[in-house]
């Protein structure tokens, strides 16, 4: 059980904490584009609680998936929020936004451009950080839109080299460049349960993000973990908008392959090709 803590901190981001765990068998490499997909090889998952100042408590069910290349050591990531805390809605089809969400808060494409990013710490077998980086979720270059990773709009490296990011992706990145579809006013329209609008097939409600990381950032060691620590969603659905950092709850063993099967269905009936 969780015990209620008032949060204190300042500045818009939200506390990733992980809460479950369960694998997969491999099936290919991924790619680091932001749509993700179960079963394009990610091998271990786990679900990831969020705390955001002033809700009534954590926000559960995201996910934070690796897979590890065997021959080349390269990491991939996927970080995917969920749909109750953060959504790629906004304008006029805003879903769960306004006077329908706990804060308030309005969402309009503006807020996605403005400000918003996800920090990840990567570290190696010896449990040594060799990697700190913030990757920005998409920003305005020149006429059009792009994620620019760790190295432009949000994005920054505190620790380690910007070069060992050798691919990323987000969710509206995606949106707007693999799938054409560049929205700056309102999002496609859809119900409240996400349900996909025919006139833009694939459109990615889910803010996520992608990453390869290169294998030579962790040395003879090899990759060790990833963490995410926080996040800034400007605003959120839930509360104000301050960083919690403390972890709640122990990491369980591992689930049976039945809970991956669930998790596969929950995401593809909110994501469908």
């Amino acid at each position: 059980m969780r015990n209620s803590t008032e949060i204190k901190r300042n500045t818009l981001a939200l506390s990733a904490v992980v809460i479950f765990v369960f694998t997969a068998a491999a099936a290919a490499s991924p790619i680091a584009d932001g749509r993700f997909d179960p079963a394009e090889g990610y091998t271990v998952g786990r679900y990831v609680d969020f705390t955001v100042e002033r809700a009534a408590g954590p926000v559960d069910q995201g996910q934070l998936w690796t897979y590890v290349d065997a021959a080349s050591g390269d990491v991939y990531v996927a970080f995917i929020q969920p749909l109750n805390l953060v959504d790629n809605t906004y304008g006029a089809n805003s879903i769960g936004w306004g006077k329908d969400a706990p804060s308030g808060k309005h969402h309009n494409f503006d807020d996605l451009v403005g400000s918003d990013k996800a920090q990840f710490i990567f570290t190696d077998a010896l449990g040594q950080a060799v990697l700190d980086i913030t990757v920005d979720y998409i920003s305005k270059t020149g006429t059009s839109y792009h994620s620019l990773g760790v190295t432009g709009g949000d994005g920054s490296v505190k620790t380690g080299s910007a070069a060992s990011v050798l691919a990323w992706g987000t969710s509206l990145d995606y949106n707007f460049n693999k799938l054409g579809y560049a929205l700056t006013t309102n999002s496609p329209a859809t119900d409240a349960n996400y349900t996909e609008n025919a006139s833009y097939p694939g459109w990615l409600f889910e803010v996520s993000y992608e990453l390869r990381i290169a294998g030579s950032a962790f040395g003879s060691s090899g990759f060790g973990n990833v963490t995410v620590p926080s996040v800034h969603d400007s605003p959120n659905k839930i509360g104000k908008n301050k960083i919690y950092t403390e972890i709640d709850g122990a990491v369980p063993e591992p689930a049976s392959i039945s809970l991956l099967a669930f998790g596969a269905l929950w995401f593809a009936r909110r994501r469908r090709r």
